[in-house]
């Protein structure tokens, strides 16, 4: 039983692309495609790179957009299918 454990924790951990606020960054979430800025507040956004098992789209919250990168990063434009 604890091997089941330990190895669902682990595949958690592969998943997970940890956030990361780096003043400067020159990737930041504002130039990535997978970024999308907030219309009342352009300063924060979402993150639509993140996928459930089932293939739909997780959002995550963006508190600073201009210095908030993460391992995903891809610049560009996200194709209309993307958000299917």
């Amino acid at each position: 039983m604890s091997e089941v454990v330990s190895k669902a924790k682990e595949l958690a951990e592969k998943r997970k692309v940890g956030m990361r606020v780096e003043s400067g960054t020159t990737k930041p979430c504002l130039k990535c495609r997978w970024g999308t800025e907030d219309p009342t507040d352009p300063s924060k956004g979402q993150c639509i790179g993140y996928r459930t098992g089932m293939g739909g789209i997780w959002k995550r919250m963006v508190h600073d957009y201009y210095n908030t990168t993460c391992d995903k990063f891809e610049e560009g434009e996200v194709d209309f299918r993307d958000h299917v």
